[in-house]
C-alpha cells in the first residue's frame, strides 16, 4: 500500500540541519555551535522541582486538569505584567498562552494562511520557521535586509506589487544573526505596513537575553493592530515547559483559540503553573540575572576569539543579546565545503545558507551559537574552525 501524504507534508522534508543534530546526538564529543539551546548548566533544575512541590500545594489536583483554552488565569496575569515592561499594552484578554513560541506561530498560520498565500521574511530568516510556512503551503519569499533588519522600501515594494498574508520579523536579536531592529527603523516598517494593512508576525523569543545597550519597545507597540506578538519562556526559563505567550489582534483570537483546541486543546495547565511561580518568583528573577551574566561572557569569549583567530577577509556581527553571531567570509569562501571537514575535526556550526528562503542563497556565512558551548570549548572550537577557513 503507497501512503498519500498532503502537499503541505510533501513541501517539509529533513534536511541538512536534521542530519547535523543526528551526528550530535551520535557524537557527544563534538564542540556544538550549530545548537540554539540554553546551557544545561543554566537549566533551573531544583527551582522547578520546588516550584513543582508549590504548584501542587497552592492548587492540588486542578493543576493536573484541563484547563482554559485561553490560558492558565495566574499565567495570564503575569504575562501581561512581562508584556508592559516591553512596550505592550493590549488589553488583557487579547493574550493567550501557547504551547512554546512555536506552537503560537502554528496557530497563527493555520489562521493566516491558505494554500499559495505569500509570506515574506527577512534576509535571512530563522529556518524552521520557513518550514512551518511551507507546510501550510505558503509561498515564503525573502526581502532585502541590511544590519537592521528588513528594509523599508524593500518591504513597500513587495508589498505593492503582490497579496501578502503574512509579514515574519525577528526583530531584538534576530536568529540568524543577532542583529536588532533600531526604533527608527521600527517606526518605518510600522508605517508601511499599517498603510498596506498588511499582518506582521513579531518573534520576540531572545528579548530578555540582553547584555548591553537599552531596551526597545516591541514592534507590537508601532503597530498593535497589525501585529501578532509571540514570545516564549524557552530561553529564560526551560523549553520543556513549552510556555510560548501570543497577543493577538482581536479579529483572530477567536479562531485561534477555536483551532487551538483542535491541536492541543490547551497548553500543560501544570507547566503554566509552575511558568507562572516562576515569573513571580524572586528566585526566578535571580535566575535570569545569572543566566545574562553567564551568556553575556560568553558570547565575549566568542568575539574575543573571533578577532584572535578568524583569517583577513571575514567578518561578523556584535550583539547586544541572544544567542547567535553571524560570521561572513569572501565570496569564494564555501561554508557548506567546510562544514564536513568541521564534523571530522570535532567542531558543528550552521551554514548561513540554510537560513534563506532562497534555493540560491550565498553560501559564504556561518552561524554560531554561543549559549550552550563552555568558555574552553568556545576557544578551542573557534581555534579549530579558523584553521579550517584559511586553509579552505
Amino acid at each position: 500500500m503507497t501512503a498519500v501524504i498532503s502537499r503541505g507534508a510533501a513541501a517539509v522534508r529533513s534536511g541538512p540541519i536534521d542530519d547535523i543534530f543526528t551526528t550530535l546526538a551520535l557524537r557527544p564529543e563534538v564542540i556544538s555551535f550549530a545548537v540554539g539551546a540554553p546551557d544545561p548548566a543554566l537549566l533551573p533544575g531544583e527551582l522547578v522541582a520546588t516550584l513543582a512541590a508549590d504548584v501542587v500545594a497552592e492548587y492540588g489536583t486542578s493543576a493536573l486538569q484541563y484547563g482554559m483554552t485561553r490560558g492558565f488565569p495566574p499565567l495570564l496575569d503575569q504575562a501581561q505584567l512581562l508584556l508592559r515592561e516591553r512596550g505592550i499594552t493590549a488589553p488583557a484578554g487579547l493574550t493567550h498562552i501557547a504551547t512554546g513560541g512555536s506552537g503560537a506561530l502554528h496557530s497563527a498560520c493555520m489562521a493566516l494562511l491558505d494554500p499559495g498565500a505569500v509570506v515574506l521574511v527577512e534576509t535571512p530568516t530563522y529556518g524552521p520557521a520557513v518550514k512551518v510556512f511551507r507546510s501550510h503551503g505558503a509561498v515564503v519569499s525573502g526581502v532585502e535586509s541590511d544590519d537592521e533588519g528588513i528594509l523599508p522600501a524593500a518591504l513597500d515594494a513587495a508589498l505593492t506589487r503582490q497579496e501578502v498574508a503574512m509579514v515574519y520579523l525577528l526583530p531584538t536579536f534576530q536568529n540568524p544573526t543577532g542583529r536588532t531592529m533600531s526604533a527608527v527603523r521600527r517606526r518605518q516598517i510600522a508605517e508601511v505596513v499599517v498603510r498596506h494593512g498588511a499582518t506582521v508576525v513579531e518573534d520576540d523569543v531572545y528579548v530578555d537575553l540582553r547584555y548591553q545597550g537599552d531596551p526597545l519597545p516591541a514592534f507590537w507597540s508601532y503597530a498593535p493592530h497589525n501585529t501578532v506578538y509571540i514570545t516564549s519562556l524557552s530561553k529564560t526559563v526551560a523549553p520543556a515547559l513549552r510556555t510560548g505567550i501570543a497577543v493577538l489582534p482581536e479579529h483572530l483570537l477567536e479562531h485561534v483559540l477555536a483551532l487551538k483546541q483542535g491541536i492541543d486543546m490547551q497548553t500543560s495547565t501544570f507547566n503554566q503553573a509552575i511558568a507562572a511561580a516562576f515569573l513571580r518568583s524572586a528566585d526566578g528573577t535571580a535566575h535570569l540575572a545569572r543566566a545574562i551574566e553567564s551568556y553575556a561572557a560568553k558570547l565575549a569569549a566568542l568575539t574575543a576569539a573571533l578577532r584572535g583567530h578568524l583569517p583577513a577577509g571575514f567578518s561578523w556581527t556584535e550583539p547586544e543579546g541572544g544567542m547567535f553571531v553571524w560570521v561572513e567570509g569572501p565570496e569564494d569562501f564555501d561554508a557548506e565545503l567546510v562544514l564536513g571537514r568541521a564534523l571530522d575535526a570535532g567542531v558543528a556550526f550552521l551554514p548561513g545558507s540554510m537560513f534563506y528562503a532562497a534555493a540560491d542563497a550565498p553560501r559564504n556565512s556561518i552561524r554560531l551559537s554561543f549559549a550552550n558551548v563552555s568558555h574552553a570549548e568556545i576557544e578551542r572550537g573557534i581555534t579549530i574552525l579558523a584553521d579550517l577557513c584559511a586553509t579552505r
